[in-house]
């Protein structure tokens, strides 16, 4: 099997064209997944009036994004195996187009349903692959750059939101709109695969699983199957967990703490700020992230991101008030920021298991965890009250505290 040049590509002062070109292009293909779902989430309106449906069936119509998601996610590990991860990223992005304009487009609440269920399953195919051809790149790249890529997608998801309210404000079609996102996606796609490794992904993968990389503590080679089986489940199981808990203060600002901040009092030009508040600060902890794991390593990233995590959550919770809720909202994106993408790097280096199958595992689990949570959460805020929304980022905060021993001892000084 061909193995990266670790030792030129580990040196911080020259890293081969080829090495960089790639870099460049994994940065395009998460900027574009970011850019593409955000750009009709302004739209919605406009095409929950242009079908006559009630709010309630235009939410039924939308959270087939996640039955797709669920139904199609499994298979990013056979598309990667037999695809590559690269042209599974780049060609998925055109294939998440179409179902952007058809959903767009849609003239029926079944049409709008099923473009959003391939929107859905296409972009957790994408989610898998594009993470899987980061890994590979940072591998060749001697640090850890991971989450640097996760800082594009939400540079990417924050200039599609402001890119579709420009059109929607402008009376843009939401067809031609969403015509044009397709062609985006398109040429920053086309773009991007001439710079992409090429190849196949088991190419990069690690054979000895060196101590301070992010993966799992969890099996080694030559240990009994039987127990090496059980520990991979449960690595595997602990990382779905992880990535979850990860998502839990993404969820309460997304969901929740427009509906909270309004109790509190807040003007109606400040209901959106709770989530202005935690992307904000994942991006800004997404950029810095790859120095600290390097220096750190992930396990004290994790528990220390979780520790952070609960302390915002119970920040808001004691204040009770607006100003302390932003405040907690602060702090918790600093906490949750790069806990996702250390635990994709962790389910990658998953010994044992081909390539991008620990990826698409966790991406999977996580995503079921993700699809019970909410009504679980709006049951429970129902019959005691919104503030419950915090108790649920907390939780999320305690996970990450307790999950970090799966990952492996160390700094990353080098891969």
């Amino acid at each position: 099997m061909t193995r990266p040049d670790t030792d030129s590509a580990a040196s911080p002062a020259r890293r081969p064209a080829p090495v960089v070109r790639a870099r460049i292009a994994v940065y395009l293909t998460f900027l574009a997944n970011g850019l593409g779902l955000s750009n009709l989430v302004p739209r919605y309106p406009e095409v929950l009036a242009h079908l006559g449906i009630t709010k309630a069936a235009f939410g039924q119509a939308v959270m087939f994004s996640s039955v797709g998601a669920l139904a199609a996610g499994l298979a990013a590990s056979w598309c990667i195996t037999r695809f590559t991860s690269a042209r599974v990223a780049s060609v998925g992005m055109i294939v998440l187009g179409l179902g952007l304009l058809g959903a767009g487009a849609a003239g029926s609440w079944l049409v709008l349903a099923l473009c959003m269920a391939w929107v859905g399953g296409t972009d957790a195919i994408i989610d898998v692959a594009q993470n899987a051809h980061a890994l590979r790149v940072e591998r060749r790249w001697g640090s850890s750059i991971i989450t640097s890529f996760h800082a594009a997608w939400s540079l990417g998801a924050v200039l599609g939101a402001v890119m579709g309210q420009a059109m929607a404000g402008a009376g843009v079609p939401i067809g031609l709109h969403m015509a044009g996102v397709l062609l985006v996606l398109t040429l920053v796609s086309a773009a991007a695969v001439p710079w992409t490794i090429k190849g196949p992904d088991s190419d990069d993968r690690p054979e000895d699983g060196p101590a301070g990389s992010p993966g799992p503590a969890g099996p080694r080679p030559g240990r009994p199957g039987a127990r090496a089986r059980l520990l991979t489940v449960g690595a595997v199981v602990v990382l779905g967990l992880m990535c979850a808990a990860a998502m839990f203060p993404e969820d309460v600002t997304a969901s929740w703490s427009s509906l909270l901040l309004a109790e509190q009092g807040a003007a109606p030009g400040m209901v959106g700020m709770g989530l202005v508040c935690l992307q904000t600060t994942m991006i800004v902890g997404r950029l810095l992230g790859d120095a600290v794991i390097d220096r750190l390593g992930a396990r004290a990233v994790i528990a220390g991101g979780g520790a952070l995590v609960a302390a915002g959550m119970g920040t808001a919770l004691a204040a009770g008030s607006v100003p302390g809720t932003l405040v907690g909202m602060v702090i918790a994106g600093a906490g949750c920021a790069v806990a996702v993408p250390v635990a994709y790097a962790a389910a990658d280096d998953v010994p044992g298991m081909r390539p991008g199958a620990g990826l698409t595992i966790v991406s999977w689990l996580a995503r079921v965890i993700m699809l019970v949570s909410p009504p679980v959460v709006g049951w429970f805020a129902d019959a005691h009250g919104t503030w419950v929304a915090l108790v649920y980022g907390l939780l999320g905060g305690a996970i990450l505290m307790a999950s970090w021993p799966v990952l492996r001892r160390g700094a990353r000084a080098g891969r």
